[in-house]
């Protein structure tokens, strides 16, 4: 008995956001942004909400399955940035999907989002009670960002990944999932206003502190370190080592981030799947949009072992591996 990877489906922004334009807008150079950042682009969606691109994707996963929106038992939809914060974006998705025979939630783990949903849908299919379920990393960081903040315009894009899981009584591809969380620095990534500690006003607003913000000058030596811990604690649980994985496939934060990590771990840059350069990070989104792009270009060919990994607000952070098995 175990879950079974159906497919993969992605959807990303049609605007794009060049170093050309962010350099002019800061005043500083796109030598100075690659250097610190290694993207070259940005993707943003200018046509609907987050909703969309994820029914966007979902009909791109449904197209590459045998898989029907009616065979669907649950959505669950990872963001930081639903629809609205009532409804569920879940509920939404449902709606413009026709996704008429399942039930649905969010959650929020900010960029471990995915890595959340995959061991919360692994574990609902193990029960038996749930044969095929839709899993939804998505986010649209342009909503939520403030256009003269460089800390945060300079690395965030817009997009939206989907896997359809269901069940098997012969195969797993699911072979384990680690989820943590570390509070110790919760506010250093943060959208202040909006919740029921500080509701919106029209001063919250006119001062911008609606915005999201990264507060702390720790957030790359922090994410880096739990990735680095979440990465060795599953290798060492599955007995596992660099030479078993294929490739592993890291959260799009920063380039730089991700060859730190390499470096941590001694292994070369190619070893990662990275696509950052000309999408930007999509939070929840970058995980599965990095593994169906690399599907759709032929570098994944369908049959590898990954180890995904992810830290995000909070601190979340995750890790997985799976097997692919899609020829």
């Amino acid at each position: 008995m175990g879950v079974k990877i159906k497919a993969f489906g992605h959807f990303v922004g049609d605007k794009i956001l060049g170093n050309s334009e962010l350099a002019e807008r800061y005043g500083i150079t796109e030598d100075w942004i690659i250097e610190r950042t290694g993207i070259e682009e940005r993707r943003y969606f200018t046509e609907g909400a987050v909703s969309d691109m994820i029914v966007k994707a979902a009909l791109d996963c449904f197209a590459k399955s045998a898989v029907s929106v009616e065979d669907i038992d649950c959505v669950i939809v990872a963001t930081m940035t639903p629809d609205y914060y009532c409804p569920s974006t879940a509920a939404v998705v449902h709606k413009k999907l026709g996704t008429n025979n399942a039930w649905g939630f969010d959650i929020m783990a900010a960029c471990s989002g995915y890595i959340y949903a995959v061991q919360l849908a692994s574990a609902l299919i193990e029960t038996k009670a749930y044969k095929t379920i839709l899993v939804c990393g998505a986010d649209m960081m342009s909503s939520c960002i403030d256009p003269f903040d460089r800390k945060t315009v300079l690395v965030l894009g817009d997009g939206a990944g989907v896997t359809l899981l269901q069940y098997s009584a012969t195969e797993n591809n699911i072979l384990d999932t680690v989820c943590k969380l570390d509070s110790t620095y919760a506010m250093d990534v943060n959208m202040m206003v909006g919740g029921s500690c500080t509701p919106v006003t029209n001063e919250n607003i006119q001062e911008g502190n609606h915005y999201l913000r990264f507060g702390s000058k720790r957030i790359f030596e922090h994410g880096v370190e739990l990735m680095d811990r979440v990465i060795k604690e599953i290798m060492i649980k599955n007995n596992l080592g660099f030479d078993d994985i294929d490739y592993i496939v890291t959260h799009q934060s920063n380039k730089r981030m991700i060859e730190a990590v390499a470096e941590k771990f001694g292994l070369p840059v190619e070893k990662f799947i990275i696509n950052i350069e000309h999408i930007g990070n999509t939070s929840a989104g970058s995980v599965p949009i990095a593994i169906s792009e690399a599907l759709t270009t032929g570098k994944l060919k369908g049959n590898e072992r990954l180890l995904l990994a992810a830290i995000g607000a909070g601190f979340t952070y995750g890790a997985s591996l799976i097997n692919l098995n899609m020829n």
